[in-house]
């Protein structure tokens, strides 16, 4: 796979408020003309907000403001798949459930660390407790050690977007504009929007308080 070219990115603010410090990130610039990028189709239609079932942290409160994603330890729970969170089953990505009663193991496959991102101090990368980073490979969202190279830095930098509910947040692949991190076949994946509800649920996380 070849290298992904370097994104602009406009203005933005990184926000502090009381203890908690956060970002926000505005649309990704165009890619340069020529550059092969993920799909786009259309855009994610908004869902209307909904109660959850989940029995899991409260959110944490800058997330409540659209389009932010809090530094520090943090687990995602999924819009449109209540109770189930982005977690790792040994190098890939995936959904994973989580509760009160569940083990310190399975309670460290839901958290991860946000740091600003490797390639873009405007949007975010998330790490693992092993010191692996999420990035995304052939499309798909894995876990890998930093390389050092410019394409891993690209490849594990995210910025967010307002989700589908009130609070939620999307991801879009820093290298990859307009296309955003979904849930689907059983692992995290770089998709172009269909412009549905389902699409833009699957699309959509909150940012809850780390479970472990």
């Amino acid at each position: 796979m070849t290298a992904h070219p370097m994104v602009s990115l406009a203005t933005a603010a990184v926000l502090i408020t009381g203890t908690a410090t956060y970002a926000t990130w505005p649309e990704p610039a165009h890619r340069e003309p020529g550059a092969i990028a993920a799909p786009t189709v259309g855009t994610a239609t908004p869902i209307p907000s909904r109660t959850t079932t989940s029995t899991g942290p409260s959110p944490v409160s800058p997330s409540a403001v659209a389009g932010t994603v809090p530094l520090g330890p943090q687990s995602l729970e999924s819009v449109d798949e209540p109770g189930l969170y982005l977690a790792y089953a040994d190098d890939f990505a995936t959904l994973g459930r989580v509760s009160a009663s569940s083990s310190a193991q399975t309670r460290q496959r839901v958290t991860f660390t946000v740091v600003r991102g490797l390639a873009d101090p405007r949007c975010v990368t998330f790490s693992s407790a092993d010191g692996r980073y999420l990035r995304h490979r052939d499309l798909r969202l894995r876990l890998s050690t930093d390389d050092g190279s410019e394409l891993f830095r690209e490849d594990a930098t995210f910025c967010a977007h307002p989700g589908a509910v009130a609070g939620s947040v999307t991801l879009h692949a820093h290298n990859y504009p307009g296309s955003v991190l979904r849930h689907r076949d059983g692992g995290i994946w770089l998709d172009g929007s269909d412009g549905t509800r389902s699409f833009a649920g699957q699309a959509s996380f909150v940012m809850r308080k780390a479970w472990a």
